[in-house]
């Protein structure tokens, strides 16, 4: 869903160290201290709870989206916008609306 999604976006498709650790993406696509530095014009986050790592390397992104379900997630400090709501229910939304 999220490869679908990045193609209709016409974006990257990139991740967190725990995707790469469960092995859904490969460590060529993480973003953060140990990956890639990022600097897209917009960052939309499922899921990512945003850990300092991460946001060391998408730090300098334009505008930041995040969705998470724990309304507590540090993304939410660095979010210029965010939703408490499920991954998987906002990607399909997404995906009905392109």
């Amino acid at each position: 869903m999220a490869e679908e999604l990045a193609e209709k976006l016409g974006a990257a498709l990139s991740c967190s160290r725990p995707v790469v650790d469960a092995g859904w993406l490969p460590r060529t696509r993480q973003v953060g201290k140990s990956g890639l530095k990022v600097k897209p014009k917009l960052y939309l986050m499922l899921g990512i709870s945003g850990a300092p790592e991460h946001l060391e390397g998408m730090k300098d992104a334009e505008l930041i989206i995040a969705v998470n379900t724990d309304k507590k997630a540090p993304i939410f400090n660095v979010a210029h916008y965010g939703a408490t709501n499920d991954l998987f229910e906002v990607a399909e939304a997404m995906l009905e609306l392109l």
